[in-house]
């Protein structure tokens, strides 16, 4: 009986309160439909509520540190040192639509807010396992907030093809502390950032570029894979620090940064490739066909740089001033002087028609009659002469008259490639006239 009684005691006490509460309420029994004369009376209005489904708490293992010290640099234009607000601007360069490169830290048609938070200066690689550490620095802050308030990051390059196949981007508003929130990683899963041709404007865009938010703000394989925080000073920047794991401890890639309020599209990357020249504008007035700027607005962007790597200078999307201009190979040229033996006016070959030797046959610069002379040389017993060393371009062969003779033609226009031979440039002698 105890046990039984210890079993059911706290139900009896449930229901001694549930009587003591509403001591008027009399049970109505099953399949009765009578409704009390009274409604039941409660001091506050009864609610209902939904349960709620649990947010998920993200558990942090690491947190980035104070930076690494820059191992690839990059130097972008500037134009908040001559924009003007309230002025229509044109930037002073460094913004070229075909090959995926803007200077528009300002607003679309009149051009005139200029967005310091924007307008990029430098940026900085570095790695201090197990983090990368990119820093971009602003001409300054919004004016408007007193703070940043575009959309910061990094595109990288794995394979050196002018594809990205990792862009990771902060947006404001950035914590001086490091943060996950805001913080996004989009990898390209099929290489097909760029299109058919990879930095070089081929709208309009078939693929689906950047595919996979593989990092939404903690939430992913690795809640720590990518951070971010605000840098005050002068200049103002944004530091970004993702794991060296997330692009497989890559150490040789390709990279660049973006600031960007005016688009914000990582599945229209590139840019240049959604956008058509006409619907994108310039920012340059002598462009007439395609100023102002429209629909690519109000963000820049960098050129890249080489991390970790020695540059050849043919790179896709490099910075222009690491472009290298490979040595041409030179070209060469010869032919014949030659005395129409047979009468024929075709050159027949040394065994059927005579050779003038120590002719000299001059290959000037330029058109017929050509400029200066760029080789020269002296025709053999059979009348042979090959000049070599010249540049590619075009030039002009000449004979002058020699020994009472002149020749037919009297030049040649020729046009050489790197590399190439060009034969049979040949000069039929003729007996200068009394």
């Amino acid at each position: 009986m105890y046990t039984l009684f210890r079993r059911f005691a706290p139900v009896l006490v449930l229901l001694t309160m549930v009587a003591c509460i509403f001591p008027s309420v009399t049970a109505t029994p099953a399949g009765d439909s009578t409704i009390p004369s009274e409604p039941l009376q409660t001091s506050e209005p009864l609610e209902t509520s939904t349960p709620s489904t649990p947010t998920a708490t993200i558990t942090h293992l690491v947190t980035p540190g104070a930076g690494a010290g820059a191992e690839s640099s990059i130097s972008d234009t500037i134009s908040g040192d001559t924009a003007q607000q309230g002025v229509p601007y044109e930037p002073p360069g460094g913004d070229m639509y075909l090959y995926n490169l803007y200077e528009r830290p300002f607003n679309a048609l009149t051009q005139d807010i200029f967005f310091p938070d924007l307008d990029i200066r430098t940026a900085q690689l570095g790695l201090e396992s197990p983090w990368m550490y990119v820093t971009i620095q602003l001409y300054g802050l919004d004016p408007a907030t007193s703070a940043l308030a575009g959309h910061y990051g990094i595109e990288i390059d794995l394979d050196v093809d002018g594809r990205g196949e990792w862009l990771i981007m902060a947006d404001a508003p950035l914590s001086d502390d490091w943060s996950v929130v805001g913080v996004r990683a989009w990898n390209d899963t099929n290489s097909n950032v760029g299109q058919a041709v990879a930095c070089y404007a081929d709208p309009p865009q078939t693929t689906d570029s950047y595919d996979l938010l593989y990092f939404d703000q903690g939430v992913g394989n690795d809640p720590d894979a990518a951070w971010a925080r605000y840098v005050g000073g002068t200049p103002p920047a944004v530091q970004i620090a993702f794991k060296h794991s997330m692009i497989g401890f890559d150490d040789e890639f390709m990279w660049g940064v973006w600031a960007d309020q005016g688009v914000n599209q990582p599945e229209w990357f590139d840019y240049h490739d959604h956008f058509t020249y006409d619907e994108a504008g310039a920012p340059f007035s002598y462009l007439t066909a395609y100023y102002p700027i429209k629909a690519i607005a109000e963000l820049d962007n960098t050129c890249r740089m080489a991390y970790g790597f020695t540059l050849v200078g043919n790179e896709p999307c490099l910075c222009a001033g690491n472009v290298k201009t490979p040595t041409p190979i030179p070209a060469s040229l010869g032919g014949y002087v030659w005395k129409d033996l047979n009468g024929n006016r075709v050159y027949d070959g040394a065994g059927t028609d005579g050779g003038l030797g120590g002719a000299t046959v001059n290959v000037r610069f330029g058109a017929c009659p050509g400029g200066a002379i760029a080789g020269s040389a002296v025709s053999g017993a059979w009348g042979r002469y090959d000049v070599g060393g010249l540049a590619p371009g075009a030039y002009c062969v000449v004979v002058p008259p020699f020994a009472g003779f002149v020749f037919m033609p009297v030049s040649i226009d020729v046009t050489l490639l790197p590399g190439e031979f060009r034969d049979n440039l040949n000069f039929m002698v003729i007996l200068a006239g009394p």
